[in-house]
């Protein structure tokens, strides 16, 4: 009777934690990554789940300095909308892109010795970590993102990406923290974490009207670096070439020479956190840093110009660059910021 009563005892207990929700595994248990066919309102809504305690309303957030400088964010994305700077748009439409910015050939990497298909977009490669709806811009960069923090000087927003999302393994937090000065200087931190092995390479797409009339007259652009990665059909060849006598030598400032066309990565002199590129017309300039080791220079054909600051293109698939792999339990992080000022 009394082991009777033992085992009664006992079974009312773990029926009692079952019911109040006791510890699970989400993690999928195959070994292949699973593309995600889920709409962006359905993957927002799991990033909310992740830390619902912290989140804050996702209304749009505008940060201003005493001297006209006016930044306004929206949560698609985690986006900086638009710049102005004494009512002139400079800039805009600068969405966060990962897991892996750039390309990724055929869209296929090998991880400790497995291989992962990700969701291709950009013909038959993935582009920005691929989007099982074709969009070119990634499912991060249209997806909705949780606004965690937010004070007069900066704000923060949040996204988690599960594991399996667009082929990629790791349930992945992604946070995005920008931080404006009264020097004029948007600072963007990027940190991760992931519970398995995967890739993190995020990077912000800002479009720069530098001139504010959408327009490559007068503009004069510097970048730090004395070689580019050559391109084959759009990916890497694995090589660094010098750019003394190519259309990159932009190594002291001179002017933007628009009749080229550019989506080419650029290899950044030094190391840590340093001045990157700068870009100048006749009204404004835009000068950028960070630790990144490379900037991705990117025309379009409406006047914006992207100073993307991140890891070389492809970088999983060539053993000479540096690798984009964030491993389970490390924190990645990384800084990247726009400085904008007058030109007298």
């Amino acid at each position: 009777m009394k082991r009777i009563i033992t085992r009664l005892l006992a079974l009312s207990i773990i029926t009692a934690i079952s019911a109040c929700g006791g510890p699970t595994n989400n993690a999928s248990a195959s070994k292949e990554p699973v593309q995600s066919s889920s709409s962006s309102e359905e993957k927002s809504s799991s990033s909310n789940k992740k830390s619902s305690s912290s989140i804050l309303d996702n209304k749009d957030v505008t940060l201003t300095t005493t001297s006209g400088l006016s930044i306004k964010f929206v949560s698609t994305g985690a986006a900086i909308d638009n710049v102005t700077f004494s009512g002139t748009k400079i800039a805009g439409n600068g969405f966060t892109v990962g897991r892996c910015a750039n390309r990724i050939a055929n869209g296929r990497f090998v991880l400790n010795g497995q291989t992962y298909n990700v969701a291709k977009n950009n013909g038959n490669d993935s582009l920005h970590g691929g989007d099982t709806h074709n969009n070119w811009k990634g499912t991060i960069a249209t997806s909705q993102w949780s606004k965690v923090e937010e004070s007069t000087s900066s704000v923060a927003y949040t996204y988690y990406s599960a594991d399996g999302e667009n082929g990629y393994p790791g349930n992945m937090e992604l946070t995005v923290k920008y931080t404006l000065n009264e020097e004029n200087e948007l600072l963007i931190e990027y940190t991760a974490t992931t519970d398995k092995d995967t890739l993190c390479n995020p990077t912000n797409h800002l479009f720069i009207d530098i001139s504010g009339n959408r327009s490559y007259n007068n503009l004069k652009l510097m970048v730090n670096a004395d070689q580019y990665t050559p391109l084959n059909n759009g990916i890497p060849t694995g090589d660094f070439a010098s750019v003394i006598g190519t259309q990159f030598d932009y190594r002291s400032e001179k002017t933007f020479d628009s009749s080229k066309k550019y989506d080419d990565n650029l290899v950044l002199n030094g190391s840590g956190y340093r001045h990157a590129a700068s870009l100048s017309s006749n009204r404004f300039k835009v000068d950028v840093s960070t630790d990144r080791p490379g900037l991705q220079l990117y025309k379009e054909s409406n006047g914006n110009i992207c100073l993307e600051t991140q890891m070389m293109p492809d970088a999983i698939n060539h053993e000479k660059f540096e690798d984009p792999i964030l491993r389970a339990g490390e924190t990645f992080y990384s800084k990247t910021t726009y400085a904008f000022s007058k030109v007298n």
